[in-house]
């Protein structure tokens, strides 16, 4: 228990530090980077550092509730499925956009357009799939395994139930479905006679 819930802290850090590394990147593009002379690039490389890191710890001290609340949803349900996780991300950070917007000065440059949008979106997204990838995909227990060797998991209700026989009521029963009784097996002709 207290193993996974370390396990989900720090899978939160690493999103956070995702997140803030994909917003960097849009406003730090890697072909800007990759054009720089050496020196440069590496002053620059610093400072994106410093951005991701100072980035991440925002949307870590944002995020923290709506996070908690979503990853004990996904630890009580079971949810293993990456949609889950990834749509969470991208409903955060779309708040955390809109709570921007509605911050802002009247008469000051505006965060709303396209480009700002999508940073945030594709933030949250990959925010989401790295949580994901390190606690989401084992929440609430490793995925039970059904006896038809096929995983089940996600966001199903059925884990750890043996599968059904479904039984066509408006057919009779054949021989096939009765349990075999010594008396209805056939003799092979091996058999000693009884005498």
């Amino acid at each position: 228990m207290f193993g996974r819930i370390i396990n989900v802290f720090l899978s939160f850090i690493l999103a956070c530090l995702a997140a803030g590394l994909t917003k960097v990147l849009f406003a730090t593009t890697p072909s800007e980077l990759a054009g720089l002379p050496a020196d440069v690039a590496a002053d620059k490389m610093a400072k994106v550092v410093d951005w991701t890191l100072s980035s991440g710890a925002i949307n870590a001290i944002f995020a923290a509730p709506f996070a908690l609340v979503a990853a004990a949803i996904g630890e009580w349900r079971r949810l293993q499925n990456w949609i889950y996780y990834a749509l969470t991300g991208v409903a955060i950070s779309l708040i955390g956009f809109l709570s921007h917007y509605s911050n802002e000065n009247p008469g000051a440059p505006t965060i709303v357009n396209n480009y700002a949008l999508t940073a945030f979106l594709t933030a949250g997204f990959v925010g989401g799939l790295v949580y994901w990838l390190f606690a989401g995909r084992s929440a609430g227990g490793p995925m039970a395994t059904n006896t038809g060797g096929s995983k089940t998991g996600g966001m199903s209700g059925d884990k750890g139930k043996p599968p059904v026989k479904h039984v066509d009521a408006t057919k009779p029963a054949s021989s096939m479905d009765k349990p075999k009784t010594a008396s209805s097996v056939p003799s092979s002709g091996n058999q000693p006679k009884k005498a």
